[in-house]
């Protein structure tokens, strides 16, 4: 299970990530800070009326490196997790 706290490292088109996220407080979603190396910090969270990931604003990532840390997170998360 997944504490409020989640290492990350993965490679996506040749290209290795670094960092980590964590889960952060909110009283609607399930969110999580991520700070990536040589990147900017963002935030996601899932709106689990639809299921759906959402990212910040200004979140510049290739979706296929999001994809990554939701499948980190979404693994390492137990299904119907309450907020």
């Amino acid at each position: 299970m997944l504490s409020n706290y989640l290492n990350l490292q993965f490679d996506v088109k040749g290209k290795t990530f670094k960092g980590f996220c964590m889960r952060i407080q909110d009283d609607f979603h399930l969110t999580y800070a991520v700070i990536l190396e040589d990147c900017h910090s963002f935030c996601i969270w899932l709106d689990e009326k639809s299921s759906k990931w959402y990212s910040s604003k200004f979140t510049n990532l290739d979706q296929s490196v999001l994809d990554q840390i939701i499948g980190r997170i979404d693994s390492e998360t137990p299904p119907n997790y309450a907020v």
